[in-house]
């Protein structure tokens, strides 16, 4: 059995965060969306619509998800700097027990995109904007 590219990814993530990402990979296959790989992340659909994004990086994996830009949630973050249309938010997770813990944020995620709910959609000049006044 060859290894998915998934899979290669996350092996190739350091021994502390390669947990973590495997993590919120099994999570979101459990919920029911495929993933894809590209050079620095991992992509997570459901009919084609994107619902999440994981970024590993040195001591957490950074997961961006298709929830409200206004979720009440106080563990979800900016996620401009990403420049994803559809995921405005994202997510620090620094174990596997928060991943856990952030599980209903994942469902909602998928369930906001399955049903046609998910409505957020920015425009390129909302990234121009957002990237000024990050300079100020």
């Amino acid at each position: 059995m060859t290894a998915s590219e998934a899979d290669v990814y996350i092996n190739g993530l350091n021994k502390k965060v390669q947990p973590i990402a495997r993590a919120v990979h099994d999570t979101l296959i459990s919920l029911g969306c495929t993933s894809y790989v590209k050079t620095i992340y991992i992509g997570y659909d459901l009919n084609g619509e994107m619902v999440a994004a994981s970024y590993g990086h040195g001591d957490h994996v950074e997961v961006a998800l298709a929830v409200a830009e206004d979720h009440p949630d106080e563990r979800l973050q900016d996620a401009s700097h990403l420049t994803w249309r559809t995921l405005p938010l994202a997510l620090n997770l620094t174990s596997t027990t928060s991943v856990k813990q952030t599980r209903s944020l994942f469902e909602e995620a998928c369930s906001r995109v399955e049903t046609k709910a998910h409505d957020v959609h920015r425009d390129n000049d909302y990234f121009v904007e957002r990237k000024r006044g990050r300079r100020v």
